[in-house]
């Protein structure tokens, strides 16, 4: 009785601290950054220390650094929180998004209205407060939000100390200007709403331990995380980029930074460190390109998820006074429409721009107005989405979709494997190619590279892993079935977890909980080897 008392009080202490309009912001503030975990790559708190031990320090501030310096929120909710109340998407009206029978038209106009919702109640009390960083999100005086540890073991993606981005994929764009191409970089960093944030406290425990799931993750109805992505490009390479958000921050080498190692196919962390050191005065800020977001809405009835993405539109709103208003919607998901078995995901459905999708939204004019600022290079293009036009943003492969890449987000195994989040990511056959007309067995995917059956599992077979809908906390699947019975696609047979289960554990789409997860495992078995020899297994970075 005692225990629920407790949780029923802290309950009513979140909701009286937080739920207030952004209007109304005299209520008490709770300050939700404790220093239990590292809050960047290198972080200065001695206890952090031995994390970095024999690494070229590069990313901690100095007294030169006058700028706040960025905290991580981690005063996760002890209870489920349900913020229903303030979420407007919630509503009844948007049922009809979800229906099939519902026409393109409708459905277009719902989804642009559901995600500017959300994205209202993602800006609220993250923007414009004195002396906060945007994003910052410790003292939000409306609702609290949070970040997911441990994004900092790591030399080459950690978090960097002034905005706790951390770096992403290298992107390369065709431009109209110059020589055609712009190699840039990618950097994030992603927050959770109370209601998610419960469920991430349930892994990482208040005491600094980690509670590794054993069983599939699931987290609650009205779930909800953002994500705003930043490019290393200039507005002369990306007009589009112009009127954006920008931001010091202190990163390596714009053009994805990349490290050779002395020996091994691997770099260590000391050699990574000394290779791709960061910088927040060697190079220019990095600009608001795409703004992602992914809502718990048990509605989409065969994944439970909704997953939007925004982009840059600066030049089209440079008379929009926000700044962080000046984006577009590209689309909304809650599906991947999957190929019919046996066929591709290249070409199904057919002509989606004509059609339309059953299970997402793209807005083709933001297309077009990304494409116009880039180069004849298609799928070098920002706008150039992902397989078959399913919605993916300029940071994203065009050879996925939002929700296949995050579909695959597993507890990682004992040898730190999980699933590829894109097939190209591995040695096994790629997604979404386009087989020759007299050969099945080769083909080029979507983003034009070349392409071979690998191990007997055919184009088709890969297709139907990768875009099939996997629902909110199931295992993703990597068997296949041919005709000589059932195969995995993975090596080695994985996953090889300890208690010899044989099925992906689900982290219910979240990929930066599988990163996490990686990287604090990798930091247990470290702590007995030599400072010289500490090698991360590095995987490209989504929410």
């Amino acid at each position: 009785m005692k225990t629920k008392l407790t949780m029923l009080l802290t309950g009513l202490s979140l909701l009286i601290c937080h739920s207030v309009s952004a209007k109304d912001q005299k209520a008490v503030v709770e300050n939700t950054c404790t220093g239990t975990w590292p809050a960047y790559w290198q972080d200065v708190d001695p206890k952090f220390s031995e994390m970095w031990s024999g690494q070229t320090v590069s990313n901690a501030p100095t007294a030169d650094w006058t700028q706040p310096v960025f905290k991580l929120s981690d005063k996760y909710p002890t209870m489920p929180v349900d913020d229903k109340a303030h979420q407007k998407w919630r509503d009844k009206k948007f049922d009809a998004l979800f229906n099939p029978s519902t026409s393109q038209k409708d459905k277009t106009k719902l989804a642009s209205e559901y995600a500017w919702l959300v994205m209202k109640y993602v800006q609220e009390g993250n923007i414009n407060q004195p002396k906060q960083l945007d994003f910052g999100v410790c003292e939000n005086p409306v609702r609290p939000w949070y970040h997911i540890p441990f994004q900092t073991y790591d030399a080459m993606s950690g978090r960097e100390f002034t905005h706790g981005l951390t770096r992403e994929a290298p992107v390369t764009f065709s431009t109209i200007k110059g020589t055609g191409t712009d190699k840039s970089t990618m950097w994030a960093v992603a927050i959770y709403n109370a209601t998610a944030a419960y469920t991430l406290g349930t892994i990482w425990q208040k005491e600094g331990t980690v509670n590794i799931p054993k069983t599939n993750l699931h987290f609650d109805e009205g779930a909800v995380i953002a994500k705003p992505l930043f490019n290393t490009s200039t507005v002369d390479q990306l007009p589009i980029l112009a009127n954006m958000p920008a931001w010091n921050a202190n990163i390596s080498d714009p053009s994805f930074c990349e490290c050779k190692p002395s020996a091994g196919s691997e770099c260590t962390l000391v050699e990574e460190s000394q290779q791709c050191p960061r910088s927040y005065a060697q190079w220019g800020d990095v600009r608001l390109m795409q703004f992602d977001i992914a809502i718990k809405d048990s509605r989409a009835p065969k994944t439970g998820w909704v997953y939007g993405t925004f982009v840059a539109d600066g030049v089209k709103k440079a008379k929009e006074k926000e700044p962080w208003k000046r984006i577009s919607l590209l689309g909304l998901m809650w599906g991947n429409d999957t190929p019919p078995k046996g066929q591709l995901a290249y070409n199904n459905p057919t002509d989606p721009r004509k059609n339309g999708f059953m299970e997402e939204v793209i807005i083709w004019d933001t297309v077009e107005r990304l494409n116009a600022y880039s180069g004849s290079a298609q799928m070098r293009q920002m706008g150039h989405l992902g397989c078959n036009f399913r919605l993916n943003g300029p940071a994203d492969n065009a050879n996925s979709s939002c929700m296949s890449c995050h579909g695959t987000a597993s507890v990682p195994d004992k040898n730190f494997e999980t699933p590829p989040m894109i097939s190209q990511f591995s040695g096994q056959t790629k997604e979404c190619v386009a087989a020759l007309l007299n050969n099945m067995s080769v083909g080029m995917d979507r983003a034009g590279d070349p392409a071979t059956v690998n191990n007997g599992i055919s184009f088709s077979d890969i297709d139907g892993l990768y875009f099939t809908n996997v629902g909110a906390g199931q295992s993703f699947n990597m068997t296949v079935q041919t005709p000589s019975g059932p195969k995995n696609v993975m090596a080695n047979d994985a996953p090889n977890y300890p208690n010899g289960q044989k099925q992906w554990i689900s982290l219910d789409y979240s990929l930066q909980s599988s990163i996490a997860l990686k990287q604090w495992m990798q930091w247990q078995m470290h702590q007995t080897t030599k400072q010289q020899l500490r090698i991360v297994d590095k995987e490209l970075r989504r929410n």
